[in-house]
């Protein structure tokens, strides 16, 4: 497929943002065409940023994301974002510059075997070819579960392309239809297939315990009072899934695999699973059958009701005990990101111990507004995030939860959301330090020092690139600041100052 033909099907059919590093080569080639064709492209400063910023907006739109380097150095920097897609389940197009096959050795300069660099984060890799395939086939790849990214090569066009795996067939397993059947307790726990899915509207209208993995956070509405919250496999006394699992006797996954948790484990009652692919980590459950396809199950759960009242006081406990303490809190910050923004938020939470309490403080009404590295917790993965979320979709404010740690691997990238005047929030939560990190340091009478920065403070630095920059003691501050803040007037930066020592103790009993 010629370039041209490519850049045309991609502006016709991708989300409508590409991003990337250009180089001289073909990538400019095609993000001139691109362009050409009406897809916004966005020049950003890092190459690992346009991978995951490509791959949120692929996870929002439901086709995969395009992000664009330059071969060798380029596709390096690309591919710790594509390892992030790939632990996340984003579906991302990656289009690197590339030798051709019969490059002779002595053509040297930037070159690395580019297949061997990404074998860990992609499904695969392509030529541009006379014959394709193309940008859909390509996605099409991506999106297939488990969605990955895939890589495509552009050095020079192939005559003849290798074909893309087809999808496999889905069968059901009449043994797990069975145990739902004969179920009266059953409860679900949605990992990000639900999403992808569209499982939305009948998870919201079940009559039984429904959680989610991390990930999934936000695929039944939060509000409901069915909705249990976040399953994490280490969840302790004071969570609902300290409770409501050992009261089912039946757990049914949907999608649960055990790179959306933190342990997988066998569950106290028997257990079946929705999922198509024969994922890596399903025996950690120790599940009695799993079905390829869930219709007839998930229309028996409609059917069952046990378990809202039981489930709507477990997780207003939690809450309540979270807002309880006397010091300003992430729980009063995500607290008061609500009352500031009564008609809802995106909320992108980054990695940290502000993310433990954000899964159960923060009510996410759909899976879209709720984003995060809920699988594999990749600190600094927020910013890019935030950022492609704020300018995929202006319609709704994006806020950004992140902390000492994570703000600054991809700072430059802020500067987008200016030159773009996009609706984001960026909320820094500081204890002075990296506050997971440190306990393990505590606890074990190590050196804290590295885990410590009394003395930074971003605000001059996002004031600097043009956000109107605050800092908040309290819970009323901080609303106040949001509630003066206008989206039209660009983005803004608020630190929120936390106490170290009672960041320490709000998660006991809680992780």
């Amino acid at each position: 497929m010629p370039l041209k033909k490519l850049a045309e099907e991609m502006a016709a059919v991708a989300p409508g943002h590409a991003f990337g590093v250009p180089g001289s080569g073909q990538s400019l080639e095609l993000i001139d065409a691109l362009t050409l064709g009406g897809m916004a492209f966005h020049s950003v400063h890092h190459e690992g940023a346009a991978a995951i910023m490509a791959g949120t907006v692929g996870r929002l739109h439901g086709r995969a994301g395009v992000a664009i380097s330059i071969k060798g150095p380029g596709l390096a920097n690309l591919a710790g974002g594509m390892v992030a897609c790939a632990l996340e389940g984003l579906p991302l197009l990656a289009v690197s510059e590339a030798y051709p096959p019969d490059a002779p050795a002595a053509k040297a300069h930037k070159r690395l075997d580019q297949g061997a660099l990404t074998a860990a984060a992609a499904k695969g890799r392509r030529r541009l070819a006379t014959d394709g395939p193309g940008y859909a086939a390509l996605a099409g790849w991506s999106e297939a579960e488990v969605p990955a990214p895939v890589l495509l090569e552009l050095a020079g066009v192939a005559d003849h392309a290798e074909p893309v795996p087809a999808a496999d067939d889905l069968s059901e397993v009449g043994e797990a239809r069975k145990l739902v059947a004969a179920a009266e307790r059953p409860l679900v726990i949605a990992g990000t297939l639900a999403i992808r899915q569209g499982l939305s509207p009948l998870l919201n209208r079940l009559q039984i315990p429904v959680f989610t993995s991390a990930a999934a956070k936000g695929v039944v509405h939060e509000g409901l009072p069915h909705a249990a919250g976040v399953y994490t496999g280490v969840g302790l006394e004071l969570t609902p899934e300290a409770d409501l699992p050992d009261r089912a006797d039946l757990i049914v996954g949907i999608g649960l695999r055990a790179g959306e948790v933190l342990s997988a484990a066998s569950f106290g009652a028997p257990s079946i699973n929705i999922d198509p692919v024969d994922a890596p980590g399903h025996e950690g459950f120790g599940f009695q059958a799993v079905a390829r396809s869930g219709e007839a199950i998930l229309e028996l759960l409609t059917q069952k009701a046990w378990g809202v009242e039981e489930t709507a006081r477990v997780t207003g406990d939690i809450r309540r005990h979270l807002l309880r303490s006397g010091s300003f809190l992430p729980a009063h910050a995500f607290d008061a990101v609500a009352r500031a923004f009564p008609d809802g938020v995106r909320m992108v939470i980054d990695t940290g111990y502000f993310c433990t309490i954000g899964e159960h403080a923060w009510r996410a009404p759909k899976a879209a507004w709720c984003l995060s590295s809920g699988s594999g917790r990749y600190m600094g993965i927020g910013l890019p995030q935030a950022v492609a979320a704020a300018l995929y979709d202006g319609g709704v404010p994006t806020v950004l939860v992140v902390g000492d740690g994570g703000i600054a691997p991809f700072f430059a990238e802020a500067r987008l959301a200016v030159r773009q005047t996009a609706p984001l929030v960026v909320l820094q939560m500081s204890d002075g330090g990296y506050g997971s990190v440190r306990t393990r340091a505590i606890q074990d009478g190590l050196s804290q020092a590295p885990m410590l920065e009394p003395a930074a403070d971003w605000r001059g630095a996002f004031e600097g690139i043009g956000y109107r920059a605050e800092e908040a003691f309290d819970a009323d501050g901080l609303s106040a600041v949001l509630q003066g803040w206008r989206a039209s007037a660009g983005p803004l930066f608020v630190a929120a100052r936390h106490d170290a020592d009672a960041y320490q103790e709000m998660v006991k009993g809680i992780r």
